[in-house]
């Protein structure tokens, strides 16, 4: 149970208050409010953040930004994705570095780079953009996987450049969105766990597309699936369907020859 309901301000020792003050405001767009209004030993400005937030820097002799054995202590800003833009666009012109060492590891929308202040503090500016709770699909219309016996009951296959999987089980097909529901990270089948694995957020989900993580997720998107009179198997990747938890077993397409699927978007 968490028993701290808010933070009123966060207190950054700094060893030159008036350029520490001129970089909080400067590069972090920080409001000075004043000097000397909090009873702290030293020298020290009051800054506010457009949350409400306040940053108190205090002016001492000497400052130890990294713990032993650590590469840093941090903290971290979170913006509105318009405010990170031009936080990184003014950043960027001043020839200052604003790459993500860690891009590769985040999800679609979600934004991220690292600030030193002039004592060596280290801040991660992040944002998490509208691209992170879009629904993705690859519009390549439908899509012709093969034939139904073409798919070995049990079976998970990856059509990764159509971005879902089909998955085939005793009652029939789903097409399930390799896209996490929860950030648009794109989910790993491992075989040898039975199960999808998001490795931006450690989600895991069933081959119903139902997650078993300790954070319950929305359960995966599901693309209509139809079968034609030849038994051939068409995946229509130009509509995806959220589905509520819990699975129906409905949401299967049945593995004969002219079925479709039967449930609409939730």
């Amino acid at each position: 149970m968490a028993l701290v309901n808010g933070m009123n301000h966060l207190l950054v020792q700094v060893t030159n208050l008036d350029r520490s003050e001129a970089f909080y405001r400067d590069v972090f767009g920080l409001d000075v409010v004043g000097r000397d209004l909090v009873a702290e030993e030293g020298p020290n400005s009051l800054l506010r953040a457009a949350g409400g937030h306040m940053v108190l820097l205090v002016e001492v002799d000497s400052v130890t930004p990294f713990r032993p054995n650590s590469s840093s202590i941090h903290h971290a800003f979170y913006l509105r994705e318009e405010q990170y833009f031009r936080v990184r666009d003014r950043r960027a012109a001043a020839g200052f570095d604003v790459g993500d060492t860690r891009a590769v590891y985040r999800p679609k929308g979600q934004y991220s780079f690292d600030v030193f202040d002039p004592d060596g503090h280290r801040y991660q500016v992040q944002s998490v953009g509208k691209a992170s709770s879009e629904v993705l699909m690859a519009n390549e219309g439908s899509v012709v996987c093969g034939k139904i016996d073409d798919f070995p009951i049990g079976s998970v296959t990856h059509f990764e450049d159509k971005q879902f999987y089909l998955v085939r089980q005793e009652p029939g097909f789903l097409a399930l969105s390799h896209w996490c529901p929860h950030m648009n990270g794109m989910v790993e089948w491992r075989q040898e766990y039975w199960a999808f694995y998001c490795p931006f957020h450690s989600a895991t989900f069933n081959r119903l597309g139902e997650c078993t993580a300790h954070e319950k997720y929305p359960t995966m998107r599901i693309h209509p699936i139809s079968i034609s009179e030849a038994g051939e198997v068409r995946v229509h990747t130009d509509e995806v369907r959220k589905r509520p938890r819990g699975f129906h077993p409905d949401q299967f397409t049945p593995a004969k020859s002219g079925a479709t699927s039967l449930v609409g978007a939730a």
